[in-house]
Formats: C-alpha cells, sequence, structure tokens
C-alpha cells in the first residue's frame, strides 16, 4: 500500500508525486469535504485529511483526559495550577499528535509511506510507526519528496524562509509587530514597567475587568456600563485590550489601566518558587508523561521545551496581578476570557482571596469547557443555546445564569429589501489552523459573486481582527476575474450597524457572528462543507435555528428560495440571547 502525505503548502495535484498512483493521500492540512470528494473521484484514489479521521465526541474526551494527566502537580503559593495555565500554549501540538495516533492505527503493516515535505506529524508518525512495528527498525524511514535539509538546497531553504517571515511581517500593522515583539521579548513587563505611568490609587471599591483583546473588553463593558453606580476597573495585558477612547465605547464608569503598571521589580521569592516548580516539572514529565503515549511522544518531540520561558514570565505576570488586588480595592473579578493564561490569572487569584467572580464568554460558544475545568463561581452566559453547549460539555449547571446584556438585544430591522443590498461573508484566519484558506475562496467567492450578479446585490468581505487586509485583497484578486472582483468590497475593523442593516444575507464557517446576523433578522448560512472542528459549532447553531447549513458551495445557487422559508421569530431571538436586569446583574457580581 502507497500512501502519501501532503503538507499544508502543497497540493496532491501537482508537484513530483503527482505523476504516481497512490492508495491513498492524507491531507495535512484541510481543503473542506468537497474538494477530497471532487479529487478523489478525478484522480481515482481516496484523499482525506487527518481532521476527517476523527470521531468529534471520543477527540474531546481523549484531549480533556490528557491536559488533565498533569493538574494539581505544579502549584504555587497561591495554588495556580502551573500546568493548567501552560497547556493552552502546547495544545495545538498535543491534538496534532492525537489525530496523528488515529492515523497510526489505520495504517497496515510495511506500507510505503511517503511525504510531500518534512513536517511536524510526519516526524510524529514516523516515531509512533516505528514503536508499533509498522515500519521495521533497519527499514527506511518516511520517504520525502522535498527534503530541502541538503548542502545544494540550504541557500534556497534560508531564503525561503526569509521570505515567509518578511511576508507575514508585512500583513501585520506597526502597531501589531511592536505587540508580537513585547509579547516575546518582554512577557513579564520587565522593561514596559520602566515607561509605564504609575496608575493613580482610588479607595473606591471596584470590579475588576482583565483583558488582552478588544473583543473580550467589549462584552465586559457591555455588562459594565449596565450600573453605571459601580466602578469597573479594566486592566489590560497589551494595548489590544483598550477600546479607541469614543463615548460610546467605554461608559464613565469604567477605567482602563496597562497590567504593565502595576509590574514590580523582580521578587526573591518569585525566584525561588520559580526553582522549585521547574524542578517539579521535570519529575512530571518523566514520572507521569512517559507513562502516556502520546505526551511521551510529545516529550520526545520537543513540545514542551517552551515551560521554562512560559513560567519565568507567566510568575512575574502573576506577581503583577497580585499588585493590582494589594494596591486596588477590588471587590470581584468579570472576566471574559479564561483560555487565555494571563486573563486567567486574576480569577484564580481571586478565588484566593475569597472574591467573587464570574465569567462572562466574549463569544457565542466556547469549545474551552469541553476540554479545561471552569474556574469561576458563576458563569454569565447569553442564551439558552450556550447553556445548552456548555452543559453538555460539562460546565455543571448550578453555576450557569442566563443573560446578556441588555442594550445588545436589537428590534429586529426593517425588512425593505431595496435596503437590502448586500451579501456578507463573515472570514477568519483559517490559516491558523493550517487550512488552505485560498482553497476556499476559489470556491465560495466566486459562487458568491455570481449570486450578486444575478440578485443585483454585492459582496462585503469581512475580515477577522487576527486577518490582513493587504494579504486578503491579493488572495482575492488571484481568484476572482476583474469582473468579480467589481461587485466585493472587503472590510476591516469593528462590526459596524451597517452589516445587519443593510445584509440580505450572511455566510460563515462557525463564526458567533451567526448569531448575531439572527438576532438582527439576517438569515445565516453555514458553510458546513468547510467546517472542520471537533467543536461542533455549525451544528449548535443549526439546532437553536442561528445558521442554516450548505453541505457544497453550489448550494449557493439555492440561497434565494431559502431566504423565502426562513424565518426568524422573537423566540428564536430569545434562546439566542436573553437580557439580563441590572437588578439581576449586582446579585450575580455580589454572590447574592
Amino acid at each position: 500500500m502507497k500512501i502519501l502525505l501532503v503538507h499544508p503548502e502543497d497540493s496532491v495535484e501537482a508537484g513530483p508525486w503527482a505523476a504516481t498512483q497512490w492508495n491513498l493521500a492524507v491531507d495535512l492540512g484541510w481543503s473542506g469535504r468537497a474538494v477530497y470528494a471532487r479529487q478523489s473521484e478525478k484522480l481515482g484514489f481516496r484523499i482525506v485529511s487527518m481532521s476527517g479521521l476523527l470521531d468529534h465526541e471520543q477527540h474531546r474526551c481523549r484531549i480533556r483526559d490528557l491536559l488533565a494527566l498533569g493538574l494539581d502537580q505544579l502549584l504555587d503559593s497561591e495554588s495556580i495550577d502551573w500546568w493548567d495555565a501552560y497547556s493552552v500554549h502546547p495544545y495545538p501540538q498535543i491534538e496534532q499528535l492525537l489525530l496523528v495516533s488515529v492515523l497510526a492505527e489505520q495504517i497496515p503493516q510495511h506500507a510505503e509511506i511517503f511525504a510531500t515535505r518534512p513536517h511536524f506529524t510526519v516526524s510524529a508518525l514516523e516515531i509512533l510507526l516505528r514503536e508499533t512495528n509498522v515500519i521495521e527498525t533497519n527499514a527506511a524511514k518516511i520517504k520525502i519528496f522535498q527534503p530541502g535539509h541538503d548542502t545544494a538546497n540550504r541557500d534556497t531553504s534560508l531564503r525561503a524562509l526569509f521570505r515567509r517571515y518578511w511576508k507575514a511581517a508585512s500583513a501585520l500593522r506597526p502597531s501589531q509587530l511592536a505587540e508580537i515583539a513585547f509579547d516575546k521579548w518582554d512577557a513579564g513587563y520587565q522593561l514596559r514597567r520602566h515607561f509605564t505611568p504609575s496608575p493613580k490609587i482610588t479607595s473606591t471599591p471596584a470590579i475588576l475587568l482583565p483583558s488582552s483583546y478588544g473583543n473580550v473588553t467589549r462584552a465586559q463593558v457591555a455588562y459594565a456600563r449596565m450600573l453605571p453606580h459601580r466602578r469597573f476597573l479594566l486592566v489590560v495585558t497589551r494595548p489590544s485590550g483598550r477600546l479607541p477612547l469614543l463615548p460610546d465605547n467605554v461608559p464613565d464608569n469604567v477605567e482602563a489601566r496597562s497590567l504593565a503598571s502595576y509590574a514590580p521589580p523582580p521578587v526573591p521569592a518569585t525566584d525561588a518558587e520559580r526553582a522549585r516548580l521547574q524542578a517539579r516539572w521535570q519529575e512530571v514529565q518523566h514520572d507521569l508523561f512517559e507513562q502516556n503515549a502520546v505526551l511521551r511522544l510529545a516529550n520526545r518531540l520537543h513540545v514542551f521545551d517552551g515551560f521554562a520561558d512560559f513560567l519565568n514570565s507567566g510568575l512575574r505576570v502573576r506577581d503583577a496581578w497580585r499588585a493590582v488586588f494589594a494596591r486596588e480595592p477590588i471587590t470581584a473579578v468579570l472576566s471574559a476570557d479564561e483560555y487565555n493564561p494571563y486573563t486567567r490569572l486574576p480569577t484564580l487569584l481571586a478565588r484566593s482571596r475569597k472574591l467573587r467572580t464570574v465569567f462572562c464568554d466574549h463569544g457565542a460558544l466556547n469549545m474551552s469547557f469541553g476540554i479545561r475545568r471552569g474556574v469561576s463561581d458563576c458563569f454569565l452566559l447569553r442564551g439558552e443555546m450556550a447553556r445548552d453547549y456548555c452543559v453538555s460539555r460539562g460546565l455543571p449547571a448550578e453555576k450557569i445564569v442566563v443573560g446578556s446584556p441588555a442594550h445588545s438585544v436589537s428590534p429586529l430591522p426593517s425588512s425593505n429589501p431595496n435596503q437590502r443590498d448586500w451579501i456578507v461573508f463573515y472570514s477568519e484566519p483559517f490559516e491558523l489552523s493550517s487550512s488552505r484558506t485560498t482553497t476556499f475562496y476559489r470556491e465560495l467567492l466566486p459562487e458568491l459573486c455570481s449570486l450578486a450578479a444575478r440578485a443585483n446585490r454585492k459582496v462585503i468581505v469581512k475580515l477577522h481582527p487576527f486577518e490582513s487586509l493587504k494579504t486578503r485583497r491579493a488572495l482575492i484578486a488571484r481568484v476572482l476575474s476583474p469582473d468579480q472582483r467589481r461587485l466585493v468590497e472587503v472590510r476591516e475593523g469593528p462590526m459596524t450597524p451597517d452589516l445587519f442593516s443593510r445584509a440580505w444575507c450572511s455566510l460563515t464557517v462557525e463564526s458567533s457572528v451567526a448569531v448575531e446576523s439572527t438576532i438582527n433578522g439576517v438569515p445565516c448560512f453555514l458553510c458546513h462543507w468547510f467546517d472542520r472542528s471537533w467543536y461542533d459549532y455549525g451544528k449548535q447553531f443549526a439546532k437553536f435555528s442561528a445558521g442554516y447549513p450548505l453541505d457544497s458551495p453550489q448550494r449557493i445557487r439555492e440561497i434565494p428560495q431559502l431566504i423565502e422559508q426562513i424565518q426568524i421569530t422573537e423566540p428564536i431571538r430569545q434562546r439566542l440571547q436573553t437580557s439580563i436586569t441590572p437588578e439581576h446583574l449586582e446579585s450575580v457580581l455580589s454572590g447574592n
């Protein structure tokens, strides 16, 4: 049996491997189910993605069990579990190794395996197959078509690497580059604390709002706006956590500070604690992780090599948050991001100080509760859809309160067809999960442009904050003709009301904008053929009528007829987002 492993930057149809008749090709990226079906029929052999091999529920349970193996082993003086904090960083590679283990089980003994070029997955698979004797110890390794390590290619490889870094950097704004640099080389604020103004301390009690991103801040501020008599202290770990200083963005009862302004100089006790935790980490790796096949493989592939640096900067960030609690009269914490380790820390510190902790999500659904334990006292979710999802993922029902910010539930907008002239596609940074964005855009955008031309509409491509306007415009220019490009407008920045008031319909893969669109009376269509994750957001959206799944790009042609059938009623909107009263919010934050 001959098997080809296709690197995310390669195509099964182009390259020195294209002339070979394979028995199976495994895409290490993601092209979408429609593409694999078409390629398999064209080439005469089966083409799959590793993501297509897994059972979603089983995969989620295995990830949760794996991450739980290191819990309660690395506790500091504040009872913070540093494996729990760190595990979000190696998580993508751990998940990849789980997928590799599933693939390895399906490869018959003595199969011939080739790869288009080196990849983390290829190295992992080779180790697994040798351990299970699928590849004999003295046999050849997985054969690489483009190794890129020989002397003749070294200069070319270095130049290619430089071009990739330059391309990535040129797609970012200067402020983003500066933020990335500080995150990497000054994560513990030892430099920034010297030129960040010291905060003005008052005696007025405050509810702490920790944030690293604008979307997180918006979610927290929406609740703070409901209680104008209460003081809220927004402390951001990075500049992108701030909102533009406009009247509609930041109410008067919210004060914004930088965490860097609280960072203390190096603390000797912290250095001693770091040494103790680092020594214990070596024991955990040797005694616990070596007993598990996936974590043992992760160790061999140096997946956990970043722990020492993370612990060093993480303890410094912890000390900065400790200074916030020591200097400010904090009475409770309202956090919209438990997943980020640096904004999870203040919730853990508040808990050890017997302060009230409340979580309010910044998205429609949250997959993290399926694989990590929630740490807040109470979880403030926006509607019955989110509650149903989180309970099914193991979040205790008794800790959940359903209630969204009152002002965020809008009346149904006018249905005047003359004002509904946009088809809005909400894009996402698909590359972060090794998905082939070019392939997806080439499937999707021509169909949208064809629909727009027939229906006398315009296509709006709304970018995610992590996407580059320059890069996306270049991509759109490659996949569309000049006539089609005239029908397309690319937009970046925050959400604006016209994205709903002028939308005839919207499309996304599994973004929470499906819920926002539905709440605002806009029919939303889910590109289900490109949905790869075990999160199953799309299934949950469809279950609660927050989106209509399309199983192929050709189904886009049916949108005019489908729109006529879709009815967005008030009960549907209420199940997606139910308002909380100021009195109820007050009781949630006070713990009464």
